[in-house]
């Protein structure tokens, strides 16, 4: 009896069906293995092209089953105590490893937090030299515009006081006219 799945997964951007025995999940689970790996050398290694990733993630796992291959031959020679003593040592420098990426990352993020404090104390800084700047500039509008209500009130003033003289001069004029007349 056949029972061959056919599973459809995804692998760096593309689309793949898988057919196997296996179970589905397990299928998934490789090809999302597969393509972090993938991911995950060509973040580090942005300068390659696809294929060099990929050729690379291959080598890289060849190197992985023969390591691992090398070891389970030398794991099933040792005995049950240096085996777990093997097993602790080779699990102790996993999470080493996982420790060193999680401090760089930390590290990474506190930078991050040290560079946007920093951005926003500028942008805080440029925030309350424009509002400072624009309250001056307020108040010099204020005074402005009081001036010229003042020199509006003093142009009618002198308008008027204009119109007068005029008045008065003509009116010294017709005098002068009707005095000479007068003469």
């Amino acid at each position: 009896m056949d029972h061959n799945k056919r599973v459809e997964v995804n692998i760096d951007g593309m689309k793949f069906f898988v057919t196997g025995n296996n179970n589905e999940e397990y299928i998934k689970k490789i090809a999302k293995n597969l393509d972090e790996k993938i991911r995950e050398t060509s973040k580090s290694n942005f300068r390659l092209n696809q294929v060099q990733t990929l050729t690379l993630v291959a080598l890289n796992t060849i190197d992985e089953l023969e390591r691992t291959k090398a070891d389970k031959i030398d794991i099933e020679n040792l005995e049950s105590s240096e085996k777990d003593t093997l097993e602790k040592i080779e699990e102790i420098k996993n999470l080493k490893k996982q420790l060193q990426i999680f401090e760089e990352e930390n590290n990474k993020l506190i930078n991050n937090i040290k560079d946007l404090k920093g951005k926003t104390s500028e942008s805080d800084d440029k925030i309350r030299k424009s509002s400072k700047e624009l309250l001056e500039k307020n108040k010099e509008i204020a005074s402005l515009n009081d001036e010229l209500v003042s020199l509006k009130h003093d142009i009618e003033t002198l308008e008027e006081k204009n119109n007068n003289a005029q008045r008065r001069i003509v009116d010294l004029s017709r005098e002068l006219e009707n005095l000479y007349d007068e003469k």
